[in-house]
């Protein structure tokens, strides 16, 4: 009997544990599926309240976001018919084949040629149109043409506050044209970005892209407080170059700032200050390799006018050939042939390297009225004598560019002269100065000797014909040269 109500007992602890159970999975599947509908109602509101704006009348959505972009970007968009609306990843209008234009002097002209806009809105409040914002706008595939002129515009714009409300330019291409529209720069943009910093106070601009094949990073900060300074960074890791730039505008609107430029194992810093036209900087604490630099100079931008001295202490001056090269480039450009420009460049090295010709040089050049010419340079060998030039004319004529000039060497020990080219005893005759005057060929690398004095006596036909081996520039090397003056001494009758 009391098994019998014992395992009766036990049923029924079964049978109402079994409806309890049953009863709270009810409740759960209830409760699950009451918040699942309120998710699903929410999720379908949010959709229906994000499609908006495509009720939207399209010729209010198009004036519309002209305004705020010319407001709050500077942006003046050319008319464009084609404007969807999209959700995806946020709420966008997205403007195709648009058009950047801005007012030039006579009229208005293009200035970017856009594949995509987008242009992402502020979520706040559909409801009301009229409250509708921009929260960032993205360009994509857009080709940018920018003129000379546009640079002031330009700077116009980045001494103004940016927009606290991004923009953003991903893969576009921005084309410098000269005032013959002539391309003269390509840069590839991969990605680029413009905006304020509220809490900083500060304009933003970063850009990565590429030029002539080369990557590169450009960073711009700009202070939008009293003090007005703005700091540019620019780096080439593959050139191993980078740029870093700092002003401040000062109370006079003067400007005053520092630059330092890095290239692998040089660094070349700049002090400089801008008043009005003029240009005054210097540097002490500069260096080539393990060459330190010294130099200073004055720039008056109009008309343009370049005072420049250039300490190069012990510097190889072997090397300076490689300043000489980047020179006759740009003298072969025709830019240094100008009337209004004025240059006088000096530079000054000294070297104590071992089996260097030359252990002290001065190179000057002076640019007036178009002429180009290198008087009073001089190299210095502190055993042999010096090497001095003078009379010299750079012209440009009948495409060719030639420079006459005058080379006086004054030797004040001819044994040490001789026993370096290593002469012959027989053909040693004493000798204290070498006055050549000759015209050289920058285009083809050609000499002509007009002149050729040995203490002031005038050469012999024999010895024009020895010098003449020296007129092919191409050939020309320091074993060569030396055989040369080896066969000119041995010729030479004194």
């Amino acid at each position: 009997m009391k098994k019998i109500v014992k395992n009766f007992n036990n049923f029924v602890k079964k049978t109402i544990f079994i409806v309890k159970n049953k009863t709270n999975n009810n409740f759960k599947i209830i409760t699950f599926n009451r918040y699942l509908l309120i998710f699903i109602g929410s999720i379908s509101l949010y959709l229906f309240y994000l499609l908006i704006p495509l009720l939207y009348e399209k010729n209010w959505v198009q004036a519309n976001i002209e305004s705020k972009l010319l407001n709050e970007f500077k942006i003046k968009l050319s008319s464009s018919a084609n404007i969807s609306y999209h959700i995806l990843p946020s709420p966008h209008f997205l403007i195709k084949d648009t058009k950047i234009i801005v007012n030039g002097a006579e009229k208005q002209r293009l200035i970017a040629e856009i594949k995509n806009l987008k242009v992402f809105l502020s979520q706040k409040n559909f409801f009301n149109k009229d409250k509708m914002s921009l929260k960032k706008v993205f360009i994509n595939n857009a080709n940018f043409i920018i003129l000379r002129s546009d640079l002031k515009l330009l700077n116009k714009y980045n001494n103004s506050q940016f927009s606290n409300k991004k923009l953003k330019i991903n893969n576009s291409i921005i084309f410098f044209k000269d005032h013959f529209e002539e391309i003269i720069s390509i840069i590839k943009i991969k990605k680029a970005s413009f905006f304020f910093d509220d809490q900083k106070l500060l304009n933003l601009f970063n850009l990565k892209g590429e030029t002539y094949t080369i990557p590169f990073s450009l960073d711009f900060i700009s202070q939008i407080d009293f003090t007005k300074e703005k700091k540019i960074n620019f780096n080439a890791k593959s050139l191993k170059l980078n740029i870093f730039n700092q002003s401040i505008k000062q109370n006079d609107n003067s400007i005053s700032g520092k630059s330092t430029i890095s290239l692998a194992d040089s660094i070349i810093n700049t002090k400089y200050e801008v008043r009005e036209k003029l240009i005054i900087f210097d540097s002490n604490q500069s260096k080539i390799k393990n060459s330190k630099v010294n130099y200073n100079g004055v720039l008056l931008i109009n008309p343009f006018h370049l005072n420049l001295n250039i300490d190069l202490n012990n510097y190889k001056i072997s090397k300076l050939s490689n300043i000489n090269s980047v020179l006759i480039e740009l003298i072969k450009s025709k830019l240094l042939f100008n009337d209004s420009i004025s240059v006088n460049i000096s530079i000054t090295a000294n070297s104590n390297i071992r089996n260097e010709i030359f252990q002290t040089a001065k190179i000057n050049l002076h640019i007036i009225n178009g002429k180009i010419n290198f008087d009073n340079t001089e190299f210095f060998n502190n055993k042999i004598g010096s090497l001095k030039l003078s009379s010299s004319n750079l012209i440009f004529k009948n495409n060719k560019l030639v420079l006459n000039i005058t080379v006086l060497i004054n030797i004040k020990d001819s044994d040490n002269l001789f026993s370096f080219l290593n002469t012959n005893k027989t053909s040693r005759k004493k000798i204290q100065n070498i006055l050549i005057n000759l015209d050289y060929n920058f285009l083809n690398n050609h000499i002509d000797f007009n002149n050729v004095k040995i203490d002031n006596k005038e050469i012999s036909n024999q010895l024009l014909t020895i010098i003449s081996d020296f007129n092919d520039n191409n050939v020309n090397n320091f074993n060569k040269s030396r055989r040369l003056l080896n066969k000119m001494f041995s010729a030479y009758e004194g």
